[in-house]
């Protein structure tokens, strides 16, 4: 399997507008396992968000992880673009007593050409201590008005939630999405090399 991954991945990046643009992951040894994770796509479009949360949970769970789209549990908890680091607390509290230990934080920004790409790469390449922090930083992004985009930029980063654990990101990826049209099946290529980055990284078995 850790040989066919790898054509998998050139495959996906090769026959579509969806390319993987790096990944890594901090860990160098065993990586702690995901059991249950909490999806969270950070963007204006709405469509695009509940369409994209709710694949990813399909595939989580097609692959023996416990997984919810943040559409499902957070509307009454959180308001996008609003939060407070108050709210944000509670609800990592609510999560640690729902059995999650991990959070994916999905953030898509807009670019248009080569070098903007290249700028935004570098601003959003800093890791944060927390999806807490990752989230609070960046959640005026649910109001950003990217209408009319050629080309998207993603970065999707899974924290682990024990507040005794040393490193709490465990893996970051980016990919772009260039000229979608059709945002169903933007989404389907975009999970797909998503879920295949995460195979390969040996973050998702």
């Amino acid at each position: 399997m850790r040989y066919i991954l790898p054509v998998i991945l050139l495959f996906l990046t090769a026959c579509s507008s969806t390319r993987l643009v790096e990944s890594h992951s901090p860990y160098r040894a065993e990586k702690p396992k995901i059991e249950k994770i909490l999806i969270i796509g950070m963007t204006p479009l709405t469509e695009f968000r509940e369409s994209f949360e709710t694949s990813l949970e399909k595939e989580f769970k097609k692959n023996n992880v416990e997984a919810m789209a943040s559409v499902r549990v957070m509307e009454d908890m959180l308001v996008p673009g609003e939060s407070t680091e108050k709210q944000l607390n509670n609800l990592e509290k609510y999560l640690l007593k729902e059995g999650y230990n991990t959070v994916l934080l999905s953030k898509i920004v807009q670019v248009e050409s080569h070098k903007d790409l290249r700028s935004s790469l570098f601003n959003l390449k800093g890791s944060y201590r927390s999806f807490k922090s990752d989230y609070y930083s960046n959640q005026g992004i649910f109001h950003e008005d990217i209408n009319g985009s050629k080309t998207y930029h993603t970065q999707t980063s899974i924290y682990t939630l024990p507040k005794d654990r040393q490193r709490e990101l465990l893996w970051q990826g980016e990919i772009d999405l260039k000229n979608p049209k059709k945002i169903k099946k933007t989404i389907n290529q975009y999970v797909d090399l998503l879920v295949a980055s995460l195979k390969w990284d040996g973050v998702l078995q």
